[in-house]
């Protein structure tokens, strides 16, 4: 587990060098070094490390992989928000700053930036592996932004991890899933979950992340769980 007081940047199908190269020293600028890539459309040649100037080391530790699918295979317990405009009937985009607002925004866990290529951005099948789609606050009209530049004003619209953790916990403790309980109920239910980055666990975990449910909506949550293990139990005694 790395660092969660810092962000994960992610690239979909960059296209040229020179952008993922500065887009590592852009995150140089904010302290963060952890830079991943899925399916990028160029080489991390000189042009790369040209424009990483002195930002070099999120650049030199970047993680490459082919598909989504295997993207989440090796990383998938992480918060993805992706940097968009494209809105859906069930796709609502937010603006950043109200991300804070947001229940799970206080997980332990690693927050991943998602941004995509610089000629279309990210696709509707992209914003499936987004838990949160938000849209910069860009006053000017030409809303398009070079993709260094992207990074760099959603990283400066953010507070730190480290802030954001700290100001919930001392507001109201948060909830964000019934972990234990889950778990358990699964495993009853002979689930599989020895797999560690993928399992049924993960995968109902982040479907109620989607949901952000509020401090309530899990107790009744975790209240039904147990009560089904409860019954699960009576029932093998019965036999």
């Amino acid at each position: 587990m790395s660092d969660s007081s810092a962000y994960t940047v992610l690239l979909v199908r960059p296209k040229y060098a020179r952008n993922i190269g500065m887009v590592s020293r852009a995150m140089c600028n904010f302290g963060h070094t952890r830079l991943r890539l899925i399916d990028p459309q160029c080489e991390l040649d000189k042009n790369a490390s040209q424009g990483a100037a002195q930002g070099q080391q999120p650049l030199r530790d970047c993680i490459s992989y082919a598909t989504w699918e295997e993207y989440a295979e090796a990383e998938g317990d992480t918060i993805r928000i992706a940097l968009s405009r494209r809105e859906g009937r069930r796709r609502p985009v937010q603006r950043l700053a109200e991300l804070t607002e947001w229940s799970a925004w206080s997980d332990a866990r690693d927050v991943t930036l998602i941004f995509g290529a610089e000629d279309h951005g990210l696709s509707r099948d992209d914003l499936k592996w987004a838990h949160r789609t938000c849209s910069l606050d860009i006053p000017g009209p030409l809303k398009s932004m070079n993709l260094s530049h992207a990074v760099v004003l959603a990283l400066s619209q953010l507070p730190t991890r480290a802030e954001v953790t700290e100001q919930v916990s001392e507001e109201r403790p948060v909830l964000l899933t019934p972990d234990d309980a889950l778990q358990k109920w699964l495993l009853a239910l002979n689930f599989d979950l020895s797999k560690k980055n993928w399992n049924a666990y993960h995968s109902l975990r982040q479907m109620i992340m989607k949901a952000a449910p509020t401090e309530r909506e899990v107790a009744l949550l975790n209240s039904v769980i147990e009560q089904t293990l409860r019954r699960l139990k009576d029932s093998d005694s019965e036999r």
